[in-house]
């Protein structure tokens, strides 16, 4: 029996694609700890791990000026990981396991150099998991130069170059380059995603392994009635935003508005602390709305699914053969639809520009023409042949032979 240390950002979006792959790792009869933050314990520990909280940083957060959602630059991403997770995580983290002993490392890929922080102090070998598109070097350099615009580049990397002197110098480890500050993350590396789905899979080395999303049944789904979506309608729609862009009442006025006509079961994930008191008049009488639903399940009955474009609810979306209508607002959202789009499998617009006789139009597309719905199962079939949260437990073990 193995004893791994898996340690991850509190973010759904990168808890979530793990739980499969840990709970697997667990009924295999390996031991795992897996450290996130408190507000994830209840997940984790579903998943039969031990669960050890680390604590984050809420002043260094705000000091930042800056949340994952704002971001304008793809430096912006290292500093938040620099100076909001590694400064103050790793050596947290390093505290609370140095009475500890394991066989292996499992980290997310947004620690970055702090997972190899972690796996030079504690002594043992390290592998890497990947909840978005891995960016091959090539494919960078091939495409059109950001424009900063007014954003100050110059001071930004002097800042991530400071922290990470001070990070080296706390622990005692050598500064890296600035590249390798996002970009180490190590020898070995699972990617939740397929081949197929992958972006410039061709230029990318074997060190990366696809074994497709991790999907199992979450323990904290709620109760849906899951009965009435067909009761009444043929066609569902699901609409999702995640759980961090889900606060945008103007948007839902949007929706009900292009969708008040058309004979179909909406049904709309708003998030816990969104109220809509305020628009309830102007609710259709076919929208089921829910502060949280049960994601997978719904899927499982869908025809369409509106979304944000984030990595996990585009992976479950199309696990399922669900075809997409997309507006992805920040972060690697806009890679992640173009993809879809690219593929066939979805509609990407503009939310910036977004009317209800264009959020109409496209979802009707969606839901009438069956390519989208072919496409969508091309990625789906590619997603399960992948192997899921059974090869990557299997690859892991493989690994783990070889130490």
């Amino acid at each position: 029996m193995a004893r791994i240390l898996y340690v991850n950002i509190a973010a759904e979006g990168h808890v979530n694609p793990t739980l499969g792959l840990v709970k697997q790792l667990v009924e295999n009869g390996e031991e795992v700890v897996y450290m996130c933050t408190e507000e994830f314990r209840n997940k984790i520990t579903s998943t039969g791990a031990k669960f050890l909280p680390y604590k984050l940083n809420e002043q260094a957060l705000a000091e930042l000026g800056f949340s994952l959602t704002d971001v304008k630059h793809p430096l912006q991403f290292t500093e938040f990981m620099l100076r909001g997770f590694i400064e103050h995580s790793v050596p947290d983290i390093l505290r609370l396991t140095k009475d500890e002993s394991f066989d292996f490392l499992m980290f997310d890929s947004m620690f970055g150099w702090g997972g190899h922080i972690l796996s030079e102090k504690l002594g043992i070998p390290s592998i890497c998991s990947l909840t978005h598109f891995v960016v091959p070097t090539l494919a960078v350099q091939e495409m059109p130069p950001i424009d900063p615009g007014d954003y100050d580049v110059a001071a930004l990397c002097e800042r991530i170059m400071n922290a990470a002197q001070q990070v080296a110098a706390e622990l005692h480890v050598d500064v890296p380059s600035f590249e390798d500050i996002a970009g180490m993350i190590g020898q070995h590396k699972i990617v939740f995603t397929s081949r197929y789905f992958q972006p410039y899979a061709d230029l990318i080395d074997d060190s990366y392994v696809y074994t497709g999303p991790s999907i199992a049944s979450r323990e904290d789904a709620p109760h849906f009635p899951l009965e009435q979506l067909h009761s009444n309608y043929e066609q569902v729609v699901y609409i999702s935003m995640g759980t961090i862009l889900n606060k945008d009442i103007e948007f839902y006025k949007l929706c009900f508005e292009a969708f008040k006509d058309i004979p179909a079961q909406f049904v709309l994930s708003c998030g816990k602390d969104t109220d809509l008191s305020e628009i309830s008049d102007s609710i259709p009488p076919q929208f089921i709305i829910e502060p949280y639903v049960p994601q997978l399940e719904v899927l499982q009955h869908a025809d369409a699914f509106i979304t944000h474009a984030g990595m996990n609810s585009t992976s479950e979306g199309l696990y399922y053969n669900v075809p997409l209508v997309m507006l992805p607002l920040s972060a690697d959202q806009p890679y992640v639809a173009a993809r879809v789009q690219e593929l066939g499998a979805g509609i990407m617009l503009d939310k910036g520009s977004l009317t209800p006789e264009i959020l109409k139009s496209a979802l009707l597309q969606v839901l009438n023409d069956a390519s989208y719905k072919e496409n969508a199962k091309k990625i789906g079939d590619s997603f399960r042949e992948a192997g899921g949260h059974h090869a990557a437990a299997k690859h892991v073990m493989s690994l783990f032979s070889k130490v």
